[in-house]
């Protein structure tokens, strides 16, 4: 996966994602908005196949690039309690 970044402020941050789709970008979205500090958390994927999508996160008192890497630990962290309880389960 490649990012670019096409806009980078003390408050917002656009972002282009080559070659993802609405799974990844909506976990993300959906993380963002549980958090107070995130005033717009959103992205455009109109043609997934032919464009990349384009997110938008806009904040209030943090670096959106400081929240997002938060939220991202996270979902890491979150995926990895899951991997735990799963192979628990079926052991």
């Amino acid at each position: 996966m490649n990012v670019k970044v096409l806009k980078k402020t003390s408050d917002e941050l656009h972002l282009e994602f080559e070659g993802e789709s609405h799974t990844l970008l909506n976990l993300l979205r959906t993380e963002l908005l549980e958090d107070d500090r995130v005033l717009l958390a959103t992205y455009d994927a109109k043609f997934p196949m032919m464009t990349n999508p384009i997110f938008r996160l806009k904040t209030k008192d943090v670096d959106p690039v400081v929240l997002l890497n938060e939220v991202a630990n996270s979902i890491v962290g979150m995926c990895q309690e899951f991997g735990a309880s799963f192979n628990a389960a079926v052991e």
